[in-house]
Formats: C-alpha cells, sequence, structure tokens
C-alpha cells in the first residue's frame, strides 16, 4: 500500500513526475515555436553581413572619387583594369575599375565634361556590388 506523503517513493505534494512521453510532447512544441526564430535570427545575420560589405564597397567608391577631386581635371583617367583593395593586409576583398568619358554633347555649355564611374567588384565577380559616377568639369567653368 501506498501511504501519500510519507514512505519511500511518495511525493511530498501528492503529484508525480513527468512522463517520457509528456516531456517529449513538450520539447517538439518548443522545437516548433523556436525554428523559425531561430531561422530569423541566421536570416538576419546574413543580411547584416551583407549590408556591411554593400556599405565597405560604397565607401571605396566615394573614397576614389574623393582622391580624383584632388587631382587636376587632365589627370583624371581610366584605370586599365581592375585594381586591388585591401579590407585587410593581405586579403584582396575588393577590385575598384575606374571609367572615364569624355562627354562631347550637342550643347557647347557643357562641353568638357568627364564622366567618371566607378565601379566596386568583390574579388572574382564579374557584376559590380556598388557604381558611383559623376562630372567632372575643367577648372574655372
Amino acid at each position: 500500500m501506498w501511504r501519500r506523503g510519507r514512505g519511500r517513493g511518495a511525493c511530498p505534494s501528492g503529484r508525480r513526475g513527468l512522463t517520457l512521453v509528456e516531456v517529449l510532447i513538450a520539447l517538439t512544441v518548443l522545437a516548433v515555436f523556436l525554428l523559425p526564430v531561430m531561422i530569423g535570427f541566421s536570416q538576419a545575420l546574413i543580411a547584416t553581413s551583407q549590408s556591411s560589405i554593400s556599405a565597405a564597397a560604397s565607401s571605396i567608391a566615394r573614397q576614389m572619387i574623393e582622391d580624383l577631386k584632388a587631382v587636376s581635371f587632365d589627370s583624371i583617367q581610366s584605370s586599365a583594369g581592375r585594381s586591388s583593395v585591401d579590407m585587410r593586409p593581405g586579403d584582396l576583398f575588393f577590385q575598384v575599375e575606374t571609367k572615364v568619358t569624355v562627354v562631347e554633347p550637342n550643347d557647347a555649355t557643357l562641353k568638357g565634361l568627364k564622366l567618371v564611374e566607378v565601379s566596386v567588384y568583390l574579388t572574382g565577380s564579374k557584376t559590380p556590388m556598388v557604381v558611383l559616377s559623376t562630372y567632372f568639369t575643367p577648372a574655372g567653368v
């Protein structure tokens, strides 16, 4: 005979513990709710990583255009092929290509402009991550 609250094997509160089936059902319900949350966190991590790489590429393109502003108008020329940009020493992460086109419009007031396009690629990629373009004018125009 079992006596409540006293003796060997009896629970002090009169309740039994959870069975293995109840524990498995609880874990299954927990997994069903936690799996989408974990997937959401992994997707957010991927999006954050991609946006930081894109922001770095934009920063490099803006810096290239600022560097071109510091040189004379006549020395602004296209780069021959792509040049590599290091994110960390020894890690070639981005490649930059600068294309300069002399604008020859029909309107004489726009004559002499240079269209500068700076394209930033991930190393080994054929499509640019970022393309920034601007017009340069000779001094005094």
